[in-house]
């Protein structure tokens, strides 16, 4: 038995039932594998648009600490490899779909689009969580 509050009130509720107790356990698991996923190395395939606005495909990699800009496989190498997510001052859903810009520090911003539209969330999800992680 457990006591439990109702508004004000407190009652004594009886022990949970077990399929509740598996299905806590069940978001639980599916809570620790989200997390463990976020502070992992992941490559995603965008098109980058550049300070003159033109568009180039890319390799943006997250990894804890830094974004990665990288071209693809066969390409050459690129002016800025990577920055930190400490230069991060905003990460935000643009209104086409699958697109999104990152705000730098120095005032600066890139615009992204997602080669697999569906990444959006999970890019934006994963630079805030880590950048929270960052800065405690």
């Amino acid at each position: 038995m457990r006591i439990q509050t109702l508004g004000t009130s407190f009652f004594l509720a009886g022990p949970k039932r077990r399929e509740d107790q598996e299905g806590e356990r069940e978001i639980e698991r599916e809570r620790k594998t989200q997390n463990e996923n976020i502070h992992k190395y992941s490559e995603y395939q965008v098109v980058k648009t550049n300070a003159q606005g033109r568009r180039q495909e890319r390799v943006l990699g997250i990894d804890p600490w830094n974004l990665h800009n990288k071209k693809p496989k066969g390409s050459g190498g690129v002016w800025r490899k990577q920055r930190s997510l400490k230069e991060v001052s905003e990460v935000h859903r643009l209104q086409n779909p699958g697109t999104f810009a990152i705000r730098f520090t120095n005032g600066t911003s890139r615009e992204y689009e997602c080669v697999d539209k569906s990444q959006v969330d999970e890019i934006i999800k994963k630079i805030t969580v880590l950048r929270s992680n960052l800065f405690g």
